[in-house]
């Protein structure tokens, strides 16, 4: 009789754990499968309203310091000015174009450290990129993904010049990226580019977040900050965001 007590009992713990491992599963499925789709769909808010997110209503992004283009194990690109304008299509899709300036090559160097040596090439300016704008959440964050034009999915095209420059001369600068919003829903949030979160939207498929220069992998560390520019909503204090 006792064996058959614990034979149940055994058997009852090894169910539970089965059971715990299935929902645990589960979970992670949901969690890779936010990863893969670059986050749960969102929408633009203007003034804490969706609908106000409508052709003709536009903004503006400034770059906070230097901003920099890293290519692990073949350049960094830091540009000292960088500035985005572009127009909300509707609740859902933007479209902005940026341009990047004073911009000078180095070696690359561990996250965090100063660069020291430069690279002898010679950045053609201005640098002008082209992006799809689409809100998306991920965990109670909120982001922008910004997706590249057109099935070649081009950004823009970086020169270098120079004749000391050992570098290709033409790259074209592809893929997709995320953007991190901080102080979502204010009249000036802060957008946040970096390596982390590049990753974390980048799975190791085919199907996930990758920014490309060439053939080579890469990402953006940069900050900047939004605000609306049209006549009919700049300086009316309108907070601006993602839900």
């Amino acid at each position: 009789m006792r064996n058959s007590k614990f034979g149940l009992r055994a058997f009852g713990l090894a169910l539970m754990a089965a059971l715990g491992l299935m929902a645990f599963s589960a979970v992670a499925a949901q969690a890779e499968e936010k990863l893969v789709d670059g986050g749960k769909a969102a929408k633009f808010l203007i003034n804490k309203n969706a609908a106000l997110a409508t052709l003709g209503v536009t903004f503006e992004a400034n770059q906070v310091g230097a901003g920099t283009l890293l290519v692990p194990g073949r350049v960094d690109i830091l540009c000292q000015k960088g500035t985005a304008t572009g127009e909300f299509h509707n609740e859902t899709d933007a479209l902005v174009t940026a341009t990047f300036t004073e911009c000078l090559t180095w070696q690359p160097v561990p996250l965090g450290e100063t660069h020291k040596t430069h690279v002898e090439c010679t950045v053609k300016e201005p640098i002008t990129a082209k992006a799809l704008v689409i809100p998306k959440k991920h965990e109670g964050k909120f982001y922008l993904l910004l997706e590249a034009e057109g099935e070649a999915k081009l950004f823009t095209t970086i020169f270098l010049e120079g004749a000391p420059c050992p570098l290709t001369k033409e790259n074209k600068v592809t893929g997709s990226l995320h953007v991190e919003i901080d102080n979502n829903e204010t009249t000036e949030p802060l957008l946040l580019f970096g390596h982390g979160i590049q990753l974390l939207f980048q799975p190791t498929t085919t199907t996930g977040n990758h920014l490309k220069f060439g053939t080579f992998d890469a990402f953006i560390d940069a900050d900047a900050t939004a605000k609306l520019t049209d006549e009919a909503h700049k300086n009316k204090g309108f907070p601006i965001g993602v839900c």
